[in-house]
């Protein structure tokens, strides 16, 4: 699990780099909700830029590009081709909050065709102990820090290294504190 963790880590850093209008949103958010505290996952429910940047960020690069059910029958399921297929996401490989906010701002958290963890019975256990954890990790660290690609360094390549999960490529990141 802490590996897994631990590259889910990375998207949401590469990927908030990326976007420095949502990143601007995010850190306004964390700002007016959290204030001067630390996040606690009682803000969960107040953070909806924060939400629907992880949302998005597991979206945009699935973890587990193809998941292995065991039934009757082997059944494999290429999640990756689930989340970047475009009759279901406009412009999939642009990275949108707004695909997880409604007209009103808040959260959607189970779209049609977004299964990151998996899906029915056979979803992943960790499911919401990793959510909790992402939550609290990335607020934590939105709040205290803004992140850049250093003056001259190529920006990070996000399209991973596929393996059994995906690994990341090797990138350099500036955490400026704010």
């Amino acid at each position: 699990m802490a590996d897994m963790s631990s590259r889910s880590r990375f998207k949401a850093s590469a990927v908030v780099d990326l976007s420095s209008r949502s990143r601007f949103k995010v850190h306004e958010e964390v700002d007016a909700v959290v204030s001067a505290s630390l996040p606690t996952l009682s803000h969960r429910s107040q953070l909806h830029y924060v939400n629907a940047c992880l949302l998005e960020t597991m979206r945009i690069r699935t973890l587990v590009p193809i998941a292995t059910h065991a039934t009757a029958k082997d059944v494999m399921v290429n999640l990756h081709s689930l989340h970047m297929d475009p009759a279901y996401w406009t412009d999939p490989d642009w990275f949108d909050l707004g695909r997880f906010l409604d007209a009103e701002g808040n959260v959607i958290n189970k779209p049609q065709s977004f299964m990151p963890f998996g899906g029915g019975r056979r979803v992943c256990l960790g499911e919401l102990v990793a959510r909790m954890e992402l939550f609290l990790f990335l607020s934590t660290l939105l709040q205290s820090f803004t992140f850049r690609t250093p003056e001259g360094a190529p920006p990070p390549n996000t399209d991973g290294i596929i393996r059994l999960t995906v690994k990341p490529h090797l990138f350099q990141l500036c955490a400026i504190r704010r």
